[in-house]
């Protein structure tokens, strides 16, 4: 008898987390949200001093550019000073260049060839 009780105790939670699941799905979606991208174009081989002044120029803040795309040793090379420091020899190279900021988000910066 006490296992019955059990088993009914243990379907009714499993209903309960279903309904509950199913009932949070759309939620879910919620957190796979698009990361906020500018995308700037650029004609020939330019430095990223010039695409940071650009950024400026267009109300952009904080932007800082890196030497390197993300990659396993560096995800994050923004955050790094060394592939940081020296933006006016750094050319800007298609695809993932850095960070901006403009009213308060924090945009991904990605570089085209036009």
């Amino acid at each position: 008898m006490r296992s019955h009780h059990v088993s009914r105790f243990t379907g009714a939670l499993a209903v309960a987390a279903l309904v509950f699941g199913l009932g949070h799905s759309a939620s879910a979606v919620s957190l796979f949200t698009q990361v906020p991208v500018v995308r700037m174009a650029i004609t020939g081989v330019e430095s990223q001093a010039k695409l940071a002044d650009q950024l400026r120029a267009q109300g952009y803040t904080d932007v800082v550019l890196a030497s390197q795309r993300p990659n396993t040793t560096h995800p994050f090379p923004q955050l790094n000073p060394v592939l940081t420091n020296d933006a006016a020899r750094t050319p800007v190279h298609p695809g993932w260049n850095g960070v901006a900021v403009k009213n308060g988000t924090t945009y991904q910066v990605y570089a085209s060839q036009m």
